[in-house]
């Protein structure tokens, strides 16, 4: 799939109810496999299950090619091992359709950044707008990181020893049974987190 997207970092914080206006808040975590292979694992919670997700992207800045295909969750306890000694980054997920647009607001626990925001679409004749336009935030917020190199996610991973001591308590947006099957399935990963 063709992936057209542009990055912006968030520097202030974000009112509750501009994060309640997503269409759906996901908790995901994405481990990075050794160079040189340029897979990712991505486990993505959200109020009604789990995927376990393995994407390899090509390409660098805002047009990149997408391969994604879904694993059994069981894939957690089969690599699980590997997992533990890769880097990852985790976040929360306010995903906002509109049209053939994707905004999303990336909350980083790790590494704790603040927010990313992206809006990508599929369609290469769509026009990207600004993300201050898209969710309507005062633009001297946005810092544009698109083609910046240091600000993919890959490049932003690091080592996680504990998924407990990185997740907040309370996440906006985030129900109870999905904060714990979240933590449930992480500590496949991460068993000290019991």
């Amino acid at each position: 799939m063709l992936e057209i997207e542009r990055k912006f970092l968030f520097d202030s914080s974000l009112e509750k109810a501009v994060l309640l206006e997503s269409d759906c808040c996901l908790l995901l975590i994405q481990w990075y496999l050794s160079p040189p292979d340029n897979r990712r694992i991505r486990l993505i919670v959200d109020r009604e299950g789990a995927k376990v997700i393995e994407t390899v992207k090509i390409g660098y800045g805002r047009v990149r090619q997408e391969f994604e295909q879904e694993l059994s969750n069981g894939t957690l306890y089969d690599i699980g091992k590997t997992l533990r000694n890769e880097r990852a980054v985790m976040k929360a997920r306010y995903v906002f359709i509109r049209d053939t647009l994707e905004g999303v607001i990336d909350d980083y626990f790790v590494p704790a950044i603040g927010y990313v925001m992206e809006i990508e679409t599929s369609d290469p004749i769509t026009e990207i707008p600004d993300p201050w336009k898209f969710w309507r935030l005062p633009q001297e917020n946005f810092e544009e990181v698109t083609d910046r190199p240091g600000y993919t996610a890959r490049d932003l991973s690091v080592k996680l020893d504990s998924i407990v001591d990185n997740l907040p308590k309370s996440i906006v947006g985030v129900a109870n049974d999905q904060f714990s099957r979240f933590l449930s399935l992480t500590s496949i990963v991460y068993p000290s987190d019991n």
